[in-house]
């Protein structure tokens, strides 16, 4: 037996990996891949609607609020404060009393859509916002409730109308995605520019 015949037969085969392994492991992955994509996508345009959402009963309360202080605005504009009779005091307390029972009530109604915006249990942050301005809505609840029982409540400071305002603008956006393809940031900034703020002392929002 000669010497290359031996060192051939010392030889072994070698084996490679399998295509079908290849195949089964690509696919695998780019099916992973897919399915993660889809759920950071589903998962973000979830987020935008419920902040979409949450921001348009934002805005309806906002408005209820605003209306009534200009209810406020035009029922004192038909009077001569500084000479009033003792009819006309009676008059305008008793029309001032009517505006803050008639907004008090459209802005709980407003406040009771904020609340029933469904939100998903790990949207945390969303859930921190909704709280937050539910908080102001009450605080202007409170604030009518008053002033329907003294009209003189009008002019006076409201420091929890003021203050839940301000602290609810940061979880508002907070709450709003980075990627922010329905403009909800543009929004709620258009709230603090115009909002309710500043109530009491007979000024307007």
């Amino acid at each position: 037996m000669s010497q290359e015949v031996l060192e051939t037969g010392q030889e072994s085969p070698r084996r490679g990996v399998p295509a079908w392994v290849v195949w089964t492991i690509g696919i695998s992955a780019l099916v992973l891949i897919t399915v993660a994509n889809f759920a950071a996508a589903a998962e973000l345009a979830l987020r935008s609607l419920e902040a979409d959402s949450l921001v348009a009963t934002v805005e309806q309360s906002e408005m209820a609020m605003m209306a009534t202080q200009a209810e406020f605005d035009e029922v004192l504009s038909a009077y001569d404060t500084e000479n009033l009779t003792d009819e006309e005091r009676e008059q305008l307390r008793a029309e001032l009393s009517d505006v803050a029972e008639r907004g008090g009530v459209a802005i709980a109604d407003a406040g009771g859509f904020v609340a029933g915006v469904g939100i998903t249990p790990w949207h945390t942050q969303l859930l921190d916002a909704q709280q937050a301005y539910l908080a102001h809505n009450e605080a202007w609840i409170d604030y009518m409730a008053a002033a329907a029982e003294d009209p003189a409540e009008w002019f006076r400071p409201q420091p929890a109308v003021n203050d839940t305002f301000a602290l609810a603008k940061d979880p508002l956006v907070a709450a709003v995605p980075l990627f922010d393809p329905l403009g909800t940031l543009a929004r709620i900034e258009l709230i603090y520019f115009t909002g309710s703020g500043d109530a009491g002392d007979g000024q307007s929002a």
